[in-house]
Protein backbone atom coordinates (compact mmCIF):
# COMPACT_ATOMS: atom_id res chain seq x y z
CA UNK A 1 0.00 0.00 0.00
CA UNK A 2 1.32 3.44 -0.99
CA UNK A 3 0.90 6.08 1.72
CA UNK A 4 0.56 9.68 0.53
CA UNK A 5 -0.40 12.83 2.37
CA UNK A 6 -1.49 16.38 1.69
CA UNK A 7 -2.66 19.42 3.65
CA UNK A 8 -5.15 22.18 2.87
CA UNK A 9 -7.75 24.56 4.22
CA UNK A 10 -11.18 25.01 2.69
CA UNK A 11 -9.87 27.44 0.07
CA UNK A 12 -7.72 24.68 -1.45
CA UNK A 13 -10.14 21.81 -0.89
CA UNK A 14 -11.26 21.69 -4.53
CA UNK A 15 -7.65 21.47 -5.68
CA UNK A 16 -6.89 18.83 -3.05
CA UNK A 17 -9.79 16.69 -4.19
CA UNK A 18 -8.71 17.14 -7.81
CA UNK A 19 -5.29 15.83 -6.75
CA UNK A 20 -7.08 12.86 -5.21
CA UNK A 21 -9.08 12.24 -8.39
CA UNK A 22 -5.89 12.31 -10.48
CA UNK A 23 -4.37 9.71 -8.18
CA UNK A 24 -7.49 7.54 -8.51
CA UNK A 25 -7.32 7.85 -12.29
CA UNK A 26 -3.73 6.69 -12.63
CA UNK A 27 -2.76 4.78 -9.47
CA UNK A 28 -3.92 1.83 -7.39
CA UNK A 29 -3.46 0.62 -3.82
CA UNK A 30 -2.85 4.01 -2.26
CA UNK A 31 -4.13 5.95 0.73
CA UNK A 32 -4.20 9.74 0.60
CA UNK A 33 -4.01 11.00 4.19
CA UNK A 34 -5.64 14.44 4.07
CA UNK A 35 -5.02 16.95 6.87
CA UNK A 36 -7.70 19.64 7.07
CA UNK A 37 -6.49 22.95 8.53
CA UNK A 38 -9.95 24.36 9.29
CA UNK A 39 -13.30 23.05 10.41
CA UNK A 40 -14.98 23.84 7.08
CA UNK A 41 -12.68 21.56 5.08
CA UNK A 42 -12.84 18.80 7.69
CA UNK A 43 -16.65 18.86 7.77
CA UNK A 44 -16.88 18.82 3.97
CA UNK A 45 -14.30 16.08 3.46
CA UNK A 46 -15.13 13.72 6.31
CA UNK A 47 -18.28 12.44 4.60
CA UNK A 48 -16.16 11.27 1.63
CA UNK A 49 -13.73 9.25 3.73
CA UNK A 50 -13.10 5.79 2.30
CA UNK A 51 -10.38 3.16 1.92
CA UNK A 52 -8.24 5.42 -0.28
CA UNK A 53 -8.97 8.72 1.51
CA UNK A 54 -8.37 9.16 5.22
CA UNK A 55 -9.33 12.52 6.71
CA UNK A 56 -7.70 14.24 9.71
CA UNK A 57 -8.45 17.43 11.60
CA UNK A 58 -5.50 19.61 12.52
CA UNK A 59 -7.03 19.91 15.98
CA UNK A 60 -6.11 16.27 16.64
CA UNK A 61 -2.44 17.23 16.22
CA UNK A 62 -2.65 20.52 18.09
CA UNK A 63 -4.18 18.87 21.16
CA UNK A 64 -1.07 16.71 21.52
CA UNK A 65 1.57 19.38 20.92
CA UNK A 66 1.70 22.76 22.75
CA UNK A 67 4.37 24.00 20.31
CA UNK A 68 2.00 23.57 17.39
CA UNK A 69 -0.79 25.32 19.29
CA UNK A 70 1.48 28.24 20.16
CA UNK A 71 2.55 28.57 16.53
CA UNK A 72 -1.07 28.60 15.36
CA UNK A 73 -1.96 31.33 17.82
CA UNK A 74 1.10 33.49 17.14
CA UNK A 75 1.95 33.07 13.43
CA UNK A 76 -0.88 31.43 11.54
CA UNK A 77 0.71 31.60 8.07
CA UNK A 78 3.92 30.02 9.31
CA UNK A 79 1.84 27.46 11.22
CA UNK A 80 0.27 26.39 7.91
CA UNK A 81 3.73 26.14 6.33
CA UNK A 82 4.89 23.92 9.17
CA UNK A 83 2.24 21.27 8.57
CA UNK A 84 3.81 19.56 5.53
CA UNK A 85 6.85 18.49 7.53
CA UNK A 86 4.87 17.90 10.72
CA UNK A 87 2.11 15.77 9.20
CA UNK A 88 4.55 13.77 7.07
CA UNK A 89 6.60 13.01 10.16
CA UNK A 90 3.49 12.14 12.17
CA UNK A 91 2.50 9.51 9.59
CA UNK A 92 6.05 8.26 9.03
CA UNK A 93 6.47 7.53 12.73
CA UNK A 94 3.37 5.32 12.56
CA UNK A 95 5.43 2.84 10.56
CA UNK A 96 4.93 3.43 6.84
CA UNK A 97 6.97 5.21 4.19
CA UNK A 98 5.28 8.48 3.24
CA UNK A 99 5.20 10.84 0.27
CA UNK A 100 4.01 14.40 0.90
CA UNK A 101 2.22 16.13 -2.03
CA UNK A 102 1.06 19.75 -2.22
CA UNK A 103 -2.69 19.97 -2.71
CA UNK A 104 -2.37 21.99 -5.95
CA UNK A 105 -0.46 19.22 -7.74
CA UNK A 106 -2.08 17.06 -10.42
CA UNK A 107 -0.75 13.69 -11.63
CA UNK A 108 -0.65 12.80 -15.31
CA UNK A 109 0.68 9.30 -14.63
CA UNK A 110 0.96 6.63 -11.94
CA UNK A 111 2.77 7.80 -8.81
CA UNK A 112 4.51 4.44 -8.78
CA UNK A 113 6.66 5.77 -11.63
CA UNK A 114 8.21 8.17 -9.11
CA UNK A 115 8.55 5.62 -6.32
CA UNK A 116 10.08 3.05 -8.67
CA UNK A 117 12.57 5.63 -9.93
CA UNK A 118 13.57 6.47 -6.34
CA UNK A 119 14.06 2.77 -5.68
CA UNK A 120 15.71 1.97 -2.37
CA UNK A 121 16.77 5.53 -1.63
CA UNK A 122 15.63 6.83 1.74
CA UNK A 123 14.69 10.42 0.79
CA UNK A 124 13.44 12.01 -2.42
CA UNK A 125 13.07 15.69 -3.41
CA UNK A 126 12.59 17.66 -6.64
CA UNK A 127 14.55 20.65 -7.87
CA UNK A 128 13.69 24.17 -8.79
CA UNK A 129 15.29 23.34 -12.10
CA UNK A 130 15.75 26.95 -13.19
CA UNK A 131 18.43 27.44 -10.54
CA UNK A 132 21.87 25.79 -10.79
CA UNK A 133 22.65 23.84 -7.63
CA UNK A 134 25.77 25.94 -7.15
CA UNK A 135 23.76 29.12 -6.55
CA UNK A 136 22.12 30.62 -3.46
CA UNK A 137 18.38 31.21 -3.63
CA UNK A 138 16.27 32.44 -0.70
CA UNK A 139 13.34 30.31 -1.89
CA UNK A 140 15.57 27.24 -1.96
CA UNK A 141 16.94 24.97 -4.66
CA UNK A 142 14.22 22.35 -4.12
CA UNK A 143 10.43 22.50 -4.07
CA UNK A 144 8.26 21.16 -1.26
CA UNK A 145 5.64 20.02 -3.80
CA UNK A 146 6.62 16.34 -3.58
CA UNK A 147 8.83 15.02 -0.75
CA UNK A 148 9.40 11.33 -0.02
CA UNK A 149 10.62 9.58 3.13
CA UNK A 150 11.14 5.86 3.45
CA UNK A 151 10.43 4.25 6.80
CA UNK A 152 14.12 3.62 7.43
CA UNK A 153 16.48 4.93 10.06
CA UNK A 154 17.83 7.56 7.66
CA UNK A 155 14.42 8.52 6.27
CA UNK A 156 13.05 9.03 9.78
CA UNK A 157 16.16 10.94 10.84
CA UNK A 158 15.86 13.43 7.96
CA UNK A 159 12.12 13.83 8.53
CA UNK A 160 12.71 14.42 12.24
CA UNK A 161 15.33 17.06 11.41
CA UNK A 162 13.01 18.90 8.99
CA UNK A 163 10.07 18.85 11.41
CA UNK A 164 12.15 20.09 14.33
CA UNK A 165 13.92 22.76 12.27
CA UNK A 166 10.68 24.23 10.93
CA UNK A 167 8.67 23.98 14.13
CA UNK A 168 11.40 25.59 16.22
CA UNK A 169 12.64 28.01 13.52
CA UNK A 170 16.17 26.76 13.69
CA UNK A 171 19.01 27.62 11.29
CA UNK A 172 18.18 31.24 10.29
CA UNK A 173 20.08 30.86 7.00
CA UNK A 174 17.49 28.24 5.97
CA UNK A 175 14.44 30.02 7.41
CA UNK A 176 13.98 32.29 4.39
CA UNK A 177 10.95 30.67 2.71
CA UNK A 178 8.71 28.93 5.22
CA UNK A 179 9.56 25.23 5.32
CA UNK A 180 11.07 25.06 1.83
CA UNK A 181 14.71 26.16 1.95
CA UNK A 182 15.35 23.58 4.68
CA UNK A 183 15.32 21.01 1.86
CA UNK A 184 18.66 22.47 0.72
CA UNK A 185 20.25 20.71 3.67
CA UNK A 186 18.82 17.25 2.88
CA UNK A 187 21.76 16.27 0.62
CA UNK A 188 24.11 17.11 3.51
CA UNK A 189 22.18 14.74 5.79
CA UNK A 190 22.26 11.78 3.39
CA UNK A 191 24.94 9.72 1.68
CA UNK A 192 24.85 10.43 -2.05
CA UNK A 193 23.33 7.07 -2.95
CA UNK A 194 20.57 7.44 -0.33
CA UNK A 195 18.80 10.52 -1.68
CA UNK A 196 16.90 11.07 -4.93
CA UNK A 197 17.47 14.57 -6.37
CA UNK A 198 15.00 14.98 -9.24
CA UNK A 199 16.87 13.16 -12.03
CA UNK A 200 14.66 11.40 -14.60
CA UNK A 201 11.12 12.38 -13.56
CA UNK A 202 9.51 15.12 -15.66
CA UNK A 203 7.53 17.65 -13.63
CA UNK A 204 5.95 20.96 -14.53
CA UNK A 205 5.26 24.28 -12.82
CA UNK A 206 4.99 27.94 -13.85
CA UNK A 207 8.65 28.47 -13.00
CA UNK A 208 9.74 25.50 -15.14
CA UNK A 209 7.89 25.64 -18.46
CA UNK A 210 10.37 28.00 -20.10
CA UNK A 211 13.08 25.37 -19.63
CA UNK A 212 11.33 22.68 -21.65
CA UNK A 213 10.87 21.72 -25.25
CA UNK A 214 7.55 19.89 -25.67
CA UNK A 215 7.24 16.70 -27.70
CA UNK A 216 3.62 16.33 -26.56
CA UNK A 217 1.56 17.48 -23.54
CA UNK A 218 2.95 14.55 -21.56
CA UNK A 219 6.52 14.41 -22.88
CA UNK A 220 9.22 17.06 -22.49
CA UNK A 221 12.91 17.55 -23.22
CA UNK A 222 15.02 19.04 -20.43
CA UNK A 223 18.77 19.43 -20.81
CA UNK A 224 18.70 17.17 -23.89
CA UNK A 225 16.92 14.43 -21.95
CA UNK A 226 13.48 13.18 -22.95
CA UNK A 227 11.19 12.79 -19.93
CA UNK A 228 7.57 11.84 -19.35
CA UNK A 229 5.63 14.56 -17.55
CA UNK A 230 4.45 12.79 -14.40
CA UNK A 231 2.95 15.69 -12.46
CA UNK A 232 2.33 19.43 -12.63
CA UNK A 233 2.39 21.89 -9.76
CA UNK A 234 -0.44 24.33 -10.56
CA UNK A 235 0.88 27.05 -8.28
CA UNK A 236 -1.04 30.35 -8.34
CA UNK A 237 -3.75 28.81 -10.55
CA UNK A 238 -6.91 30.91 -10.20
CA UNK A 239 -10.28 29.22 -10.88
CA UNK A 240 -13.74 30.79 -10.70
CA UNK A 241 -15.87 28.02 -12.24
CA UNK A 242 -16.21 29.60 -15.68
CA UNK A 243 -12.63 30.58 -16.49
CA UNK A 244 -9.12 30.46 -15.14
CA UNK A 245 -5.86 32.39 -14.87
CA UNK A 246 -2.96 29.95 -15.22
CA UNK A 247 -0.43 31.81 -13.09
CA UNK A 248 -0.20 35.12 -11.28
CA UNK A 249 3.16 35.64 -9.60
CA UNK A 250 5.23 33.27 -11.70
CA UNK A 251 4.62 34.81 -15.12
CA UNK A 252 8.09 36.37 -14.85
CA UNK A 253 9.39 32.89 -15.66
CA UNK A 254 6.77 31.83 -18.21
CA UNK A 255 5.02 34.74 -19.97
CA UNK A 256 1.24 34.67 -19.63
CA UNK A 257 0.80 34.62 -23.41
CA UNK A 258 2.75 31.36 -23.53
CA UNK A 259 -0.13 29.55 -21.83
CA UNK A 260 -2.31 30.41 -24.83
CA UNK A 261 0.24 30.25 -27.64
CA UNK A 262 1.95 27.00 -26.67
CA UNK A 263 -0.56 24.34 -27.69
CA UNK A 264 0.91 21.68 -25.37
CA UNK A 265 0.88 24.00 -22.39
CA UNK A 266 -2.68 25.08 -23.19
CA UNK A 267 -3.77 21.42 -23.26
CA UNK A 268 -2.19 20.82 -19.83
CA UNK A 269 -3.92 23.81 -18.25
CA UNK A 270 -7.25 23.28 -20.00
CA UNK A 271 -7.24 19.69 -18.76
CA UNK A 272 -6.68 20.84 -15.18
CA UNK A 273 -9.46 23.41 -15.54
CA UNK A 274 -11.83 20.71 -16.85
CA UNK A 275 -10.94 18.37 -14.00
CA UNK A 276 -11.48 21.06 -11.39
CA UNK A 277 -15.00 21.54 -12.78
CA UNK A 278 -15.63 17.78 -12.79
CA UNK A 279 -14.44 17.50 -9.19
CA UNK A 280 -16.56 20.46 -8.16
CA UNK A 281 -19.62 18.76 -9.64
CA UNK A 282 -18.77 15.31 -8.28
CA UNK A 283 -18.33 16.49 -4.69
CA UNK A 284 -20.96 19.23 -4.91
CA UNK A 285 -18.56 21.90 -3.68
Amino acid sequence: MINLCTVSDNNYLLKGLTLYESLKKHSKDFILHYLCIDEESYTSLKSFECASLKVYSVDSLIQKDPLLLNLKNSEYKYFCWSLASYFSNYLLLKGNSITYIDSDIYFHDNIEVILNEMGSRDVGIFRHRQFPLSTYRPEGLYNVGVVHFKNTQLGISVSNWWTDAVLNKKYPQLATCGDQKYLDNFPNLCPKDSIYLDENIGHGAPWLWQLYEFISPTKIIWENQEQNLIFTHFSQFQFNGDSYIPSLMHHIYTPLDEYKNNINLKIIYDEYFTNLKLTQSLYKL
